[in-house]
């Protein structure tokens, strides 16, 4: 994200982030019931998380669905259920290289036969679906989407993603 459109996001990001840091603070406060109340670095790093998600939601706007789905999931499920998805994502992307790796090492002479059988264009195919399987489960709203609109919304989910980091990191070295 360049120019007047990444500057007026960062700075709607950044008034976001500390009205939705306040919020969280005085969500903290009032469930403790005394000021002294100290949170727990997870704790911290979740608030921190999910007040960044709802400030980039927020500055964005509309024009895409990901800031809605953001806004509509951050007041419905408890966010570590989504640290819980991304990590098992995670995971499963892994086991597959793995598995891929120990597979190409070791394989049969019947599973060499039934890949030779199967032509190039249908393993694209197969592999463009379960790629666009898993980006649907990262980018928020995707389930809803077409192939196409998936792909623009990853983009500029993406580039704001990237704006969130830049703007996190200035803030990072500004407390410094």
């Amino acid at each position: 994200m360049r120019g007047p459109n990444a500057r007026a996001f960062q700075q709607g990001f950044l008034k976001n982030l500390i009205l939705s840091l306040q919020a969280c603070s005085e969500a903290c406060v009032s469930s403790a019931g005394t000021a002294s109340a100290v949170m727990s670095l997870q704790e911290r790093k979740r608030a921190i998380k999910s007040s960044a998600d709802i400030a980039m939601a927020a500055a964005r706007g509309g024009g895409a669905r990901w800031p809605r789905a953001i806004l509509a999931s951050s007041s419905s499920s408890p966010p570590a259920a989504k640290a819980r998805r991304c990590k098992r994502i995670v995971r499963r992307c892994f086991r597959t290289r793995r598995s891929s790796r120990d597979g190409a090492a070791g394989a049969c002479s019947l599973a060499r036969t039934t890949t030779a059988m199967i032509s190039s264009g249908e393993v694209a195919r197969r592999l463009v679906r379960k790629r666009t399987k898993v980006l649907r489960k990262m980018i928020p709203g995707g389930e809803l989407l077409d192939e196409i609109s998936l792909l623009h919304e990853a983009m500029d989910y993406v580039a704001h993603l990237h704006a969130q980091v830049d703007v996190l990191r200035r803030i990072s070295n500004a407390v410094r």
